[in-house]
């Protein structure tokens, strides 16, 4: 069986990941998966991981969850992206259930 839910992927900068999960925390989003050290390019350069501080580091954050989460979710880290430069991706996807 399969239930239909929302992915939220969001990638921001190392520096910024303890802010984005207190948003979420203090929002009460019911769960989220962290990947540290994500390397890609973008609109800020090179983000290879690379460096002492973590300034050149990136964090993966994934939510699943219902369309009415995924609308406050939206709205909460948009500010934090504003800042961070970092960027969110909302998809459709299926919950596959185990049990």
């Amino acid at each position: 069986m399969e239930n239909n839910i929302k992915k939220i992927e969001i990638i921001t900068d190392y520096a910024y990941l303890r802010m984005l999960t207190k948003l979420l925390d203090d929002n009460e989003v019911s769960g989220y998966t962290i990947i540290k050290d994500v390397m890609g390019k973008g609109t800020r350069g090179n983000k290879d991981g690379h460096g002492i501080s973590g300034g050149f580091k990136n964090c993966y954050v994934m939510v699943c969850c219902s369309e009415e989460e995924a609308k406050k979710v939206s709205d909460i880290i948009k500010p934090l992206l504003t800042r961070s430069g970092g960027m969110a991706i909302i998809s459709d996807a299926h919950w596959v259930v185990h049990s």
